[in-house]
């Protein structure tokens, strides 16, 4: 179920507990960490909300679960529908559904959720026809910027977990554990790309510091492409 979480014919013992281990791009929350690493190996269904501000790694567990676990379903909630989300948990054996964003699901598609969350049933009516999927033991992981925008029945589903906000140190920290696990980038250019990201784009949100870092090669690169993202715009939106 762990990709690469633990290694066969190792000879190497590791002390470091296994949520800090999977978690390893993520700086701090080490009791969030232990809690969600119970959820993920749970024999029972359950619904975790990560609710804060941008700049709290809230997306940051849905990616590395999403890279760290088989049958996973990452959707962003921006770009999705009712129907869309039906579609992709009728045609795939999901267990762990990860929803980036949730409140930006417009009221009529969230409640596409309560039943399947609820019950791990999910159903759907189209006229005269009906279909029906028993989803065992799903695990749904969500994150919110604003738990206020969800439906209250939506809401009740979940156990809510609020993330504070980091500082500029630990966001610096944060680019550096994840632009080398995941782009092999010395620590020099994530810093210059979390000073950037910070100071230059008024950013706390640490994609920004993956989209800046997705195409530089050097140090001299991130201030190019900082100057280029203000003057043209948000690269995620190209």
């Amino acid at each position: 179920m762990f990709k690469d979480l633990f290694k066969r014919g190792s000879r190497v013992t590791i002390r470091e507990p296994p949520e800090e281990r999977f978690f390893s791009s993520i700086y701090g929350y080490t009791d969030i960490k232990k809690l969600l690493m119970r959820a993920i190996v749970s024999k029972e269904s359950l619904a975790i909300l990560l609710c804060g501000p941008p700049a709290s790694s809230k997306t940051i567990f849905l990616m590395e679960m999403m890279k760290g676990l088989d049958n996973t379903c990452y959707i962003d909630c921006t770009n999705t529908t009712g129907a869309g989300l039906i579609d992709r948990l009728f045609n795939n054996d999901i267990q762990y559904l990860l929803l980036d964003e949730v409140e930006k699901m417009i009221k009529k598609d969230q409640n596409v959720l309560l039943n399947t969350i609820e019950t791990g049933m999910l159903t759907e009516t189209k006229i005269s026809k009906t279909r029906s999927k028993k989803l065992n033991n799903l695990k749904v992981f969500a994150t919110t910027n604003n738990v206020d925008a969800l439906s209250q029945p939506l809401r009740s589903r979940f156990m809510e977990f609020r993330l504070p906000e980091y500082n500029h140190e630990q966001f610096c920290e944060i680019a550096r554990k994840l632009l080398s696990k995941r782009l092999g980038h010395s620590n020099q250019i994530a810093d210059e790309i979390a000073k950037s990201v910070w100071n230059e784009m008024n950013s706390k949100d640490i994609r920004d510091v993956l989209s800046i870092a997705k195409l530089v090669h050097s140090v001299e690169d991130v201030s190019w492409l900082v100057q280029v993202h203000k003057k043209y715009g948000n690269l995620d939106s190209c």
